[in-house]
């Protein structure tokens, strides 16, 4: 999209100014870049990781602790 964007003022700058037309392009390609390599890192931090070894080799399980409904009163 931000390509497309600047591809669209790169062509609505007339052919006189062509240090516009440079910046403008020059400005497309890094946008473009800083943005994929920030895109490639966020997906990066959003990935899951893998749980932590034991040092020992044993196996540890956790198991959600049990939930215990409160006792309704007669009234």
């Amino acid at each position: 999209m931000w390509m497309l964007l600047c591809m669209r003022f790169w062509y609505a700058i007339d052919r006189e100014h062509t240090w516009q037309r440079r910046f403008i392009a020059i400005g497309a390609g890094v946008g473009g870049g800083l943005i994929y390599l920030i895109g490639t890192m966020m997906l990066e931090m959003l990935k899951e990781s893998a749980p932590p070894e034991s040092p020992d080799g044993t196996e540890i399980r956790v198991s959600a602790p049990a939930v215990v409904e409160p006792q309704k009163t007669k009234q």
